[in-house]
């Protein structure tokens, strides 16, 4: 337990850097953590004998970043009526199958294992990048707080909450350890922490908020709850493919948590319902 603290607030400060700093600092550890999650998806899919085309995996990922680099640059061209993260994302899923293709082997597990990464977790990735491309960087800022942090909040509480009182089994198949009572917990604390969040931000820099309409507090309850129930989901989305591959963790690079994926999986979820979220309101 001591080791994954320690773990999770050496990441929290991390994170925090990459918030503050944005730029090509933010995009440089995005696309370290998209590089490292997709690798260790293929590594657990090579475990059960898949053989996934690896190098346009990462090809995507390289491409993912640097088109939302220079879309601002690019919205007269090509980005004018396609997302920079549908571009990437087309031209990664044409490479992937058109190399399997000309393998000329009927290598549909090769083609699954290949192409899945690219959907989870690079799409993801790919939303969570263009947080800190909105319309101001008050605006960037919240979201990306509300992306990193309403998982982790929630992980927290439902981690802790889950240890004392835990006593009904959320999915016992998927995820044994998980209760529904941590369940509960995690999704009251990501509701309550998604409506802290701009009140905080906004007497930290009233200045800034001022200039941006933000929707109303209800709204941000109604993001944590969602997000909050995604980041569970995306938790289970990540233990369903470690049961199928058999393997407790994608990585050891973190004690106490395990590898990259392992500590980005809700975040990743979470981090499209903030998208969602900004792009609705138009911030």
């Amino acid at each position: 337990m001591i080791k994954r603290i320690i773990t999770a607030a050496i990441l929290i400060l991390v994170m925090s850097a990459g918030i503050w700093l944005q730029g090509w600092f933010l995009r440089g550890i995005l696309l370290l953590s998209m590089l490292m999650s997709t690798s260790e998806m293929y590594r657990a899919f090579r475990r059960i004998g898949y053989d996934p085309v690896r190098w346009s995996g990462y090809v995507y990922c390289v491409l993912a970043v640097l088109a939302q680099a220079y879309y601002a640059s690019l919205t007269g061209g090509v980005f004018a009526s396609i997302s920079p993260a549908m571009f990437a994302l087309i031209i990664g899923l044409l490479l992937a199958m058109t190399v399997i293709i000309f393998k000329g082997k009927v290598a549909f597990d090769s083609l699954m294992s290949t192409v899945f990464p690219m959907l989870y977790p690079g799409l993801f990735f790919s939303l969570i990048i263009t947080l800190q491309d909105l319309d101001t960087r008050f605006s960037s800022t919240l979201a990306l707080v509300l992306a990193f942090f309403i998982a982790s909040v929630n992980d927290t509480f439902a981690l802790f909450i889950g240890l004392r009182f835990g006593k009904h089994r959320l999915s016992p198949e998927i995820s044994p350890k998980k209760s529904v009572e941590g369940s509960i917990a995690g999704l009251i604390s990501s509701v309550g922490f998604a409506m802290l969040v701009p009140i905080v931000a906004t007497a930290i820099a009233p200045q800034a908020a001022a200039q941006v309409a933000l929707p109303p507090l209800w709204s941000f309850g109604v993001l944590g709850l969602i997000a909050g129930g995604l980041s569970q989901i995306g938790d289970l989305v990540a233990s369903l493919v470690k049961r199928h591959c058999g393997i407790k963790d994608f990585g050891t690079i973190f004690p106490g948590h395990g590898g990259m994926l392992d500590r980005m999986d809700g975040i990743l979820f979470c981090g499209v319902a903030c998208y969602v979220f900004f792009k609705i309101a138009g911030l």
